[in-house]
């Protein structure tokens, strides 16, 4: 296949899915690493993607990577507030949770702040907004990354592994519906999120409609890993919806129905 064509279906793929690693594209195109790292570099020059660590973003994805995780908060708000409320009616009182690092993860944070509950994280991003919590709050420390406000690396996995959770939340990149796999895009929290499900009795995937695509080259896990998908509203098609989905905005509707 001549660089012309492999830039093409780079690019195609982009458009459908985000972001690709380049074992990836090595793979659908036969070709080594090596030269799909070089057709990455010139498609960036000519500003038509953009490089990340292993393979490549469209600029949409890029973009929205680029934002701060304080600048991510307000989007999507009244989404995560309501997911937020949901799963926290999943946990009872006296019980240790685990909450992943996201935003998503802060309006559940201020669900539990006030509950009788034991919170363990490794996201120093609500840390701050909790004023006199009720809750026990443990914060898993380790190395710093200021950008998304959380503390990682082998020190706080070698502190993971001291707990026991009854109840895990976590966040991801994308749901990619065709494989029934949980991406991720960021390796260090990679690992704090799968040890996370090692030491927890039951896992719950939280994640609003837009992240219902193949975003992310990474595997965090399949869907069926999860108790639990708790999202807003899923947008289909619903042939593709997986058995433990609950979407929220379902379950309100039905209510009002009543």
């Amino acid at each position: 296949m001549i660089a012309y064509e492999r830039r093409k279906v780079i690019l195609q793929t982009l458009s459908s899915k985000g972001v690709v690693s380049l074992k990836e594209l090595s793979a659908k195109l036969d070709t080594s690493e090596i030269t799909i790292r070089r057709d990455i570099e010139k498609l960036e020059a000519e500003g038509k993607l953009r490089r990340v660590q292993g393979g490549a973003a469209s600029l949409e994805e890029a973009e929205e990577a680029e934002l701060t995780m304080k600048q991510k908060i307000p989007i999507r708000l009244d989404a995560k507030n309501r997911i937020a409320a949901f799963a926290a009616s999943r946990v009872q009182n006296g019980e240790t949770v685990f909450l992943d690092a996201g935003t998503t993860m802060i309006p559940l944070a201020m669900e539990l702040m006030n509950r009788n509950v034991t919170i363990v994280t490794y996201s120093t991003m609500f840390i701050g907004q909790m004023v006199n919590p009720t809750a026990r709050i443990i914060l898993i420390g380790g190395e710093y990354l200021p950008y998304y406000e959380m503390n990682v690396g082998l020190i706080a996995q070698d502190q993971m592994k001291q707990f026991y959770f009854d109840k895990a939340f976590l966040g991801c990149s994308g749901l990619d519906l065709e494989r029934g796999m949980v991406c991720s895009t960021e390796m260090k929290s990679l690992e704090m999120k799968r040890l996370a499900m090692q030491q927890a009795q039951r896992c719950f995937l939280l994640l609003d409609s837009s992240k219902f695509s193949p975003r992310g080259f990474m595997r965090l896990c399949e869907t069926s890993a999860f108790e639990e998908l708790i999202c807003d509203s899923f947008p289909g098609p619903e042939e593709k919806r997986p058995e433990n989905l609950i979407a929220v905005d379902d379950s309100y509707q039905e209510e009002e129905e009543k």
